[in-house]
C-alpha cells in the first residue's frame, strides 16, 4: 500500500485540517482544489482522496495484484511514446477509459506526457476503435517510481533501469520526494 494512505481515514479529512491529516506530498496535490484556490468542499475532498487512494493502492488484476498506475508504469517503462490501445490491445473498452483516466492521474504526477507537435497541437492517432486517440510519452520518473516502490525488476528499458539503480542517495526518498527518514547503507 502506498505509504500516503497507510493508517488515513479519508471521512475524518475535511477542507480544514487536511494539511495536518494528510502527508504534506498529498497536502500539496490536493491544495490547488481547496478554497481558496478551488473550490472543493469536504465531500470532494473525500471523493478525490478516495480516488488517488484507488490508483494508488488498489488491484484490479487478481494474476499480478497490481494497481492500474503500476501497470501503466510497467507497461510504459521501455520509454517508447504509445497509446493506450497499442499497450494494451486485449482489453475491452471500459478498462481502457479507465486506463485513460489513470494515464491522467500520471499526468499530473510527472510520469507522463501527451505527445505535442511544435506548435502545442496534440498529435493523435487512429485507434482501435477507429477513433482519433492521444500518444502518451513516458518521462523518466515512471521509472524512478517502479524503482521506489519496489518494482524496479520490471522496467523494460535497460538503459533506464542501470540510470535509477545508479542514483546516490544518502536517505531513502518516497516518489514525491520526501524523506523517509531511513539512512542507506
Amino acid at each position: 500500500m502506498s505509504y500516503r494512505f497507510v493508517d488515513l481515514e479519508i471521512e475524518e479529512v475535511t477542507v480544514e485540517n487536511y494539511k495536518d491529516i494528510l502527508k504534506p506530498s498529498l497536502a500539496q496535490q490536493v491544495s490547488v482544489f481547496v478554497p481558496p484556490e478551488g473550490s472543493f468542499e469536504t465531500p470532494d475532498l473525500q471523493r478525490y482522496l478516495s480516488l488517488v487512494k484507488s490508483y494508488e493502492v488498489t488491484s484490479s488484476d487478481l494474476v499480478h495484484g497490481l494497481s492500474l498506475a503500476d501497470q501503466i508504469r510497467i507497461t510504459f517503462s521501455d520509454m517508447q511514446a504509445a497509446t493506450i490501445c497499442e499497450k494494451f490491445p486485449d482489453i475491452d473498452l471500459a478498462t481502457k477509459r479507465r486506463y485513460r483516466c489513470v494515464a491522467e492521474y500520471l499526468i499530473r504526477q510527472g510520469e507522463l506526457t501527451k505527445l505535442k507537435d511544435e506548435n502545442g497541437k496534440l498529435i493523435k492517432k487512429l485507434g482501435n476503435m477507429g477513433k482519433m486517440v492521444v500518444i502518451y510519452k513516458p518521462l523518466p520518473k515512471i521509472c524512478k517510481t517502479l524503482q521506489q516502490t519496489g518494482l524496479g525488476q520490471f522496467i523494460r528499458n535497460e538503459q533506464q533501469a542501470a540510470k535509477v539503480n545508479q542514483r546516490p542517495s544518502f536517505y531513502n526518498q518516497d516518489w514525491w520526494g520526501e524523506e523517509d527518514g531511513t539512512v542507506s547503507d
